[in-house]
């Protein structure tokens, strides 16, 4: 895990170990506490100005931290975006794998996978501006930004994928490419989504999984 100048882990939740001294327990829970108290300013800023209106001095003046400070913690204001993208990522790899264990089909898997991920925008909606705005045209041209969670997420979607073309359920077609697709539709969903942007003729939640079904499953 790398470290900050001042020792601290610049990604990642900062462990706790249950062999350290009580005082050094406290002094890792302030860490975390400040790390997530710069993470939630962070991506507050970052959704209303973007990234190329976001600057840790800005960061820093929205939770009290100096821009020396904020460099305990993270590399560079690249390191401070990828940690929130993450964050969000992680939250929904987590509970849509979960949420397809029972299905009984790949289709099935894969629907329910999407059904996981809208549900958790709907209910991060401050996460979701931020994860649509991190796929705009212009974001990070240079790549630095760390998406190693969205390409998780991708790869359980292509092994559901998968899972159908075997059980043939799924139409033809490389799993990785679908996985594309699907992540995709979820993305546009949150852009039309009734509850995630208020619109009266939104695109319902199963009207959104008809299209996702409809897209992936194998031609009759």
């Amino acid at each position: 895990m790398e470290q900050s100048r001042a020792g601290v882990p610049t990604s990642g939740p900062i462990p706790l170990d249950t062999a350290a001294s009580a005082r050094e327990r406290r002094r890792l829970e302030r860490l975390e506490s400040g790390r997530r108290e710069i993470l939630d300013v962070a991506e507050r800023l970052f959704v209303a100005n973007g990234y190329e209106g976001t600057s840790l001095e800005q960061i820093a003046a929205g939770c009290g931290f100096s821009v020396g400070s904020i460099y305990n913690f993270f590399r560079n204001k690249d390191a401070l975006y990828s940690a929130a993208l993450e964050r969000h990522a992680t939250s929904l790899g987590n509970s849509f794998r979960a949420s397809a264990e029972a299905a009984p089909s790949g289709i099935e898997k894969v629907v329910e996978m999407a059904r996981a991920a809208v549900h958790d925008l709907r209910g991060h909606p401050r996460q979701a501006r931020l994860t649509l705005t991190s796929m705009s045209a212009g974001v990070d041209p240079d790549g630095k930004v760390d998406r190693t969670s969205f390409r998780a997420v991708l790869e359980a979607y292509a092994e559901a994928i998968a899972e159908g073309q075997r059980d043939g359920t799924v139409r033809a077609g490389s799993p990785r490419h679908l996985a594309q697709f699907v992540g995709g539709l979820v993305l546009a969903q949150a852009h039309v989504d009734r509850e995630i942007r208020g619109f009266a003729d939104g695109v319902a939640m199963e009207e959104f999984l008809d299209i996702v079904r409809s897209a992936l499953s194998r031609p009759a």
